[in-house]
């Protein structure tokens, strides 16, 4: 890819474009450390039986190295009470102190950058016709408890209220609303 251009500037109908490998990469299932760079708050409206329209997430992008290169691997995290498990699995998995049974309040500003390890699969879908592959979340890891790379949050307040469909916490603990 040329690094010299931003990635969002539009081409132009006319000027043509400067042809590119594709550097899509699809790792093995396994377990692989990553790194958060991305995270965007959507709101869901497509056609599921399980997820109604509606429905807040949070979309991460997390950056996986492997052997076989690099990936990009995109996770929702949907902001409903079926899913707090999965919200418990990723913020733990990214170092923030949960305790299984206790309110939670994530510190939604230090999610990028943030540092865990996950189990990806090889998922297999179709698309236009073809038969594709591409990697996912099987399940975001609990840290090892003697790494020094995972670092603990420190205890935020408890005490919620609701903004934007997101549960954010009263106190601003560094947390500032709206950045995501």
């Amino acid at each position: 890819m040329n690094n010299n251009i931003n990635e969002n500037e539009f081409l132009d109908w006319n000027s043509g474009f400067i042809a590119e490998e594709s550097n899509f990469v699809l790792l093995p299932a396994g377990e692989y450390p990553f790194v958060v760079t991305n995270l965007e708050r959507k709101i869901y409206d497509g056609n599921s039986d399980k997820i109604p329209n509606g429905a807040p997430y949070a979309e991460v992008t997390i950056e996986v190295n492997g052997n076989e290169g690099k990936t990009s691997v995109k996770e929702r995290l949907y902001m409903m009470k079926k899913f707090q498990w999965k919200l418990t699995e990723f913020f733990t998995s990214i170092g923030q102190q949960v305790v299984i049974g206790q309110a939670f309040s994530p510190n939604w500003s230090t999610v990028v950058g943030s540092r865990g390890t996950a189990e990806l699969e090889i998922n297999s879908y179709m698309s236009q016709g073809q038969q594709r592959q591409n990697n996912r979340v099987k399940s975001f890891k609990k840290p090892a408890t003697n790494q020094s790379t995972f670092t603990q949050q420190p205890q935020q307040n408890n005490s919620f209220q609701q903004q934007g469909g997101f549960q954010q916490p009263k106190q601003n603990n560094g947390f500032q609303p709206g950045a995501f």
